[in-house]
């Protein structure tokens, strides 16, 4: 359970780190990251959640994080930690909103195997569910997002995505369909500038 709490947390600060707005200079640890997403992004999302599974180190648990702020949304009330809802309640989704939940479900497994990476992705992932769906964050999109984030109270449920594959399916089509229609990395980091932004302003508006 610490575990999850871990992921959840450094979810949330991913997040409102990314909606910040600054001139800083990207390390060249990050640069490197950002080439390398170009060249293998189809390996990074479960590269990612299969680190994320592994043993944290001890040095990652003592790492100071701010106390994760859970809020509930009707997506979350609905599944009630069961593996059989969440299956049901998935179903129900439209298509955008099931990628949005699948995107903040990948970004909280990266976020703790992997912080630098994910950092670099959250622009990312979050433009590559406009280009794939022309849909931005809105009030149902964010629900599921914020729904996909919750999951990670409960490990059962974690445990379930994993092994029906169900997200790591619907990363990997928006994916595929980024590199058939030949988006670049560069432009899908642009459009999801603005969506981190509205996910920020819906996380700040909970608090």
């Amino acid at each position: 359970m610490k575990k999850i709490i871990v992921i959840l947390g450094c979810a949330a600060v991913l997040l409102s780190a990314c909606g910040k707005k600054d001139n800083q200079n990207k390390t060249d640890e990050q640069q490197q990251v950002q080439e390398q997403t170009a060249t293998d992004a189809d390996n990074a999302v479960q590269n990612a959640i299969d680190a994320a599974l592994q043993p944290i180190d001890s040095d990652v648990d003592e790492e100071p994080l701010p106390p994760a702020k859970y809020v509930e949304d009707e997506i979350t009330k609905k599944i009630d930690g069961d593996t059989k809802n969440l299956e049901a309640e998935f179903a129900k989704l439209s298509d955008a909103q099931q990628y949005y939940f699948c995107a903040a479900f990948a970004m909280g497994a990266m976020s703790a195997a992997k912080p630098i990476t994910a950092s670099v992705m959250v622009n990312y992932f979050m433009g590559l569910g406009v280009a794939k769906y022309n849909v931005g964050i809105n009030d149902e999109t964010y629900m599921a997002f914020n729904a996909g984030k919750n999951v990670f109270l409960h490990e059962n449920l974690v445990n379930k995505i994993l092994e029906n594959k169900s997200c790591e399916n619907v990363i990997s089509d928006a994916m595929e369909y980024a590199k058939k229609q030949q988006i670049t990395v560069e432009y899908l980091d642009e459009l999801g500038q603005v969506e981190v932004e509205k996910a920020v302003k819906y996380i700040q508006a909970e608090e």
